[in-house]
């Protein structure tokens, strides 16, 4: 009766296979390029490994974005080479579903603020994400959405999205009940370092 539907389902499978097929031959490439004797070989034949190996790929086939693709070419690599230990993999691979690179660069810079431990001073408004010894660590709207090269409308979809999925929080607005305007003292969260870790490969996992 409707011969259409049958024609988008043949279509469709039709895609995600060769979006599954592309990324396998990329992936050949890209372990191949690897040192094998780095990849943890009991791990590669172990349930685990092949849960998050067909998770991964139930992703692939489900996303047009050649970004993410490349994203979870990484993720599986990590997995080769070192078991990350988490109750939350699943989880990241939903995240890593639904943010684009450009906020994986905005929690890793916030990150690096949080790594820069700089003392507390009132007195200072800013940093520039390279925070020197003494800075604060509130961050102004302007200058972190300038930092990183996006327009204002832009970093704050991004960032409200990253607040919303737990990897960013809004420090002030948190501590003092919305006193100030909000997105403009954000922070990542320990969730969000987490995820970071995931997606990037702990060295000492």
């Amino acid at each position: 009766m409707f011969p259409w539907v049958s024609s988008l389902i043949e279509y469709r499978s039709q895609v995600k296979l060769e979006r599954l097929w592309c990324f396998y031959e990329e992936f050949v490439v890209y372990v191949e390029s690897e040192d094998s004797f780095e990849f943890d070989h009991n791990h590669l034949t172990s349930e685990e490994f092949g849960d998050i190996f067909e998770s991964i790929l139930w992703r692939v086939v489900n996303t047009a974005s050649k970004e993410k693709a490349q994203r979870f070419k990484k993720i599986l690599l990590n997995e080769m080479k070192h078991t990350y230990a988490s109750d939350f993999k699943e989880t990241f691979l939903d995240i890593v579903s639904r943010i684009n690179e450009d906020q994986i660069l905005i929690l890793n810079h916030f990150r690096n603020v949080n790594g820069s431990e700089p003392e507390s001073d009132p007195d200072r408004g800013v940093i520039d994400g390279g925070a020197a010894e003494g800075e604060s660590a509130e961050v102004s709207l302007n200058r972190e959405r300038d930092l990183l090269g996006f327009d204002e409308a832009k970093y704050l979809f991004y960032v409200q999205d990253l607040v919303s999925k737990s990897l960013l929080y809004d420090e002030i607005v948190a501590l003092f009940g919305g006193g100030t305007k909000p997105y403009t003292n954000l922070r990542i969260t320990p969730f969000g370092e987490e995820f970071l870790g995931f997606i990037e490969g702990f060295p000492d996992q």
